[in-house]
C-alpha cells in the first residue's frame, strides 16, 4: 500500500474505499453519540439543576469501562474485528429502540435515560477496542499517523456537528404530534433516528471486505487462540488480562502514553460533567447556549487535529505533550478569572456582555487546541508501540483504566462543585493539569534508556512470547 505523500493528505487516505468506510461509520456513530450526551445534559440539568446528577450519568457511561472494558479487549484480540464491528452498532441500535419504548411508556427521563447510558456504554466497549484495532490493518505503517489524526479530527468534529447541530436542531425544529393518544416529542424522534444511524453505521461496516481485517503478519502466541469452549473460561479471560498488563508495564514508554491518554479522557468527561454548570451557573446564561459557549473548543480541537502530526514532527511528542499541559491550565485558570473580572467592572450588566462572550471564547478555542497537543501524540505513541496481536486488550486497558480514575473523580468534582462553588472546581483543576504535567517529564526522565530502546520494542512485534511476559 502506497504511503501518503504530505501534499495529498488526508484526501488519499478518503480515497481508498474501505478506509472511507469505516471513516464515515465513525463519523456518524459519534456524532449521534454526542447528539445522545447533549440531549441527556440538557434534561438532566433543567430537571435537577445538580451537578452531582450530570455526574452520575457520566459515571453510569464509565463503569461498563471498568466491569468489561479489560474483558473486551481479550475478547476482541482473538475476534473478527469486522464483525465485532457491525454487531455493536447493530445491538447499540437495539438499545436506543428501546429507549424510545421506554419513553413512550413513560417519560419520567432520568431513570430511562441513565439505563440507555449504561446499555450503550457496555456494547461500546467491544466497540472502541475493535476499531482501534483495525485502523492499523486497513492502512501501511506509513499512513499510520495521517490515520490516527484524521480519526482524532473525526471525534472532535463529531462533538461539534453532535452538540451544535444535529442535537439542537432536532430538539428546536422537530413538531411534537399525537397518534392517537401517544405523544411523540422531539426527545422520541431524536433517538428514533440515533437507533436508525446506528443501523446505517453497521451498513457501512458490512461493506468492507472480511479479508481487509485479516492481520498483515499473523502470529500465534504460545498461550494459544481462544476457541468456543476456552473463550467462556473465566481462567484464561483474566489470565490473558493480566498478560495484556504485564505487556504495558514492562513497556515504560506505552505505560506512559496510556498514562497520558487516560488523563485526556477523564479531562474530556470532566469538561462533559462541567459544561452546563460553566454556562449556567457562572455565565447566567440559558443551558441551550451551551452549545454556542462551547463551540470554539470544537474549533480547535478540529484545527489541532489538522496541524499536529506536522507541529509533533518539529518538536517530538514529549514536548507537544507538555505545551499542550501548559496552555490547557492557563485556560482553566483564565475562565473564572475572566468572569470575575468583568462582573467586577460590569456588576449589573456583565451577563450576556458580547466582549465576555468573545473572551470565553477565545479561552475555550485554546482549551481545545490544547487538548490536541496531549491526546494526539500520546494516541499515536500507544499506537506505534503496541503490536497488532496485542493490541485489543492495550486499548481496553486504556479505557478500563481512565474510566477507573473516572469515577471517583467526576463523583468528587459533582460534590464538590455544589458544595464550594465552580470557581473553585476550576482552580482545582488547574493545579491537578500542572502537577500531571510535571509528573510525566519525570517519569519520561526516570525512564529515558527504556523508552529510547525502539530496538527491544520492534523485537517484540516480530516474536510475541506471551508466556515470557513478566510482571
Amino acid at each position: 500500500m502506497a504511503s501518503v505523500n504530505r501534499g495529498e493528505g488526508f484526501l488519499t487516505l478518503l480515497k481508498k474505499r474501505d478506509f472511507l468506510r469505516i471513516w464515515l461509520a465513525q463519523l456518524l456513530s459519534m456524532t449521534i453519540f454526542n447528539a445522545s450526551n447533549y440531549a441527556l445534559l440538557i434534561l438532566i440539568e433543567n430537571a435537577t439543576h445538580s451537578t452531582t446528577l450530570v455526574g452520575l450519568a457520566i459515571i453510569c457511561f464509565s463503569i461498563p469501562a471498568v466491569l468489561f472494558g479489560a474483558p473486551a479487549g481479550v475478547f476482541v484480540d482473538h475476534m473478527d474485528k469486522r464483525r465485532v464491528l457491525w454487531a455493536s452498532n447493530c445491538l447499540r441500535a437495539l438499545a436506543t429502540f428501546l429507549f424510545v419504548g421506554v419513553l413512550i411508556v413513560n417519560h419520567t427521563l432520568l431513570v430511562a435515560v441513565y439505563l440507555l447510558t449504561f446499555l450503550i456504554s457496555s456494547i461500546s466497549q467491544f466497540f472502541a477496542p475493535a476499531e482501534g484495532s483495525a485502523i492499523p490493518l486497513l492502512v501501511s505503517e506509513d499512513e499510520l499517523m495521517p490515520a490516527l489524526s484524521l480519526f482524532n479530527i473525526t471525534f472532535m468534529l463529531s462533538q461539534a456537528l453532535g452538540f451544535i447541530l444535529f442535537a439542537p436542531l432536532a430538539l428546536s425544529l422537530l413538531p411534537t404530534f399525537h397518534i392517537y393518544t401517544v405523544t411523540i416529542d422531539p426527545i422520541i424522534q431524536l433517538y428514533t433516528l440515533i437507533g436508525i444511524f446506528y443501523i446505517v453505521c453497521a451498513v457501512l461496516i458490512l461493506m468492507i471486505p472480511h479479508e481487509r481485517f485479516e492481520q498483515k503478519k499473523p502470529v500465534r502466541p504460545k498461550t494459544g487462540p481462544l476457541t468456543e469452549e476456552t473463550i467462556n473460561a473465566v481462567h484464561e479471560v483474566f489470565n490473558e488480562m493480566y498478560q495484556g498488563w504485564s505487556f504495558v508495564r514492562r513497556n515504560k514508554g506505552l505505560f506512559l502514553g496510556i498514562i497520558q491518554l487516560s488523563f485526556a479522557g477523564v479531562l474530556l468527561l470532566v469538561i462533559s460533567q462541567l459544561a452546563t454548570p460553566i454556562v449556567t451557573q457562572l455565565l447566567k446564561l440559558p443551558s441551550t447556549a451551551m452549545a454556542f459557549i462551547f463551540a470554539p473548543a470544537g474549533i480547535g480541537l478540529v484545527l489541532g487535529s489538522v496541524f499536529m502530526p506536522h507541529i509533533t514532527r518539529r518538536i517530538g511528542k514529549p514536548r507537544s505533550i507538555f505545551i499542550g499541559t501548559i496552555m490547557l491550565t492557563v485556560a482553566t485558570t483564565l475562565l473564572p478569572l475572566t468572569i470575575k473580572l468583568f462582573r467586577a467592572l460590569q456588576p449589573t450588566s456583565w451577563v450576556g456582555n458580547p466582549l465576555l462572550v468573545v473572551v470565553i471564547a477565545l479561552i475555550m478555542f485554546a482549551a481545545g487546541l490544547s487538548l490536541d497537543f496531549i491526546n494526539l501524540p500520546a494516541l499515536t505513541s500507544v499506537q506505534e508501540l503496541t503490536p497488532d496481536w496485542i493490541k485489543g486488550r492495550v486499548l481496553a486497558l486504556q479505557l478500563v483504566l481512565y474510566n477507573a480514575c473516572a469515577i471517583p473523580i467526576i463523583l468528587f468534582i459533582g460534590i464538590f462543585a455544589d458544595v464550594f462553588g465552580m470557581n473553585r472546581v476550576l482552580y482545582l483543576l488547574s493545579i491537578c493539569e500542572i502537577a500531571f504535567g510535571v509528573w510525566g517529564i519525570y517519569y519520561r526522565r526516570k525512564h529515558r534508556e527504556q523508552i529510547e530502546a525502539k530496538d527491544e520494542i520492534r523485537d517484540e512485534r516480530e516474536k510475541p512470547e506471551m508466556d515470557t511476559i513478566s510482571p
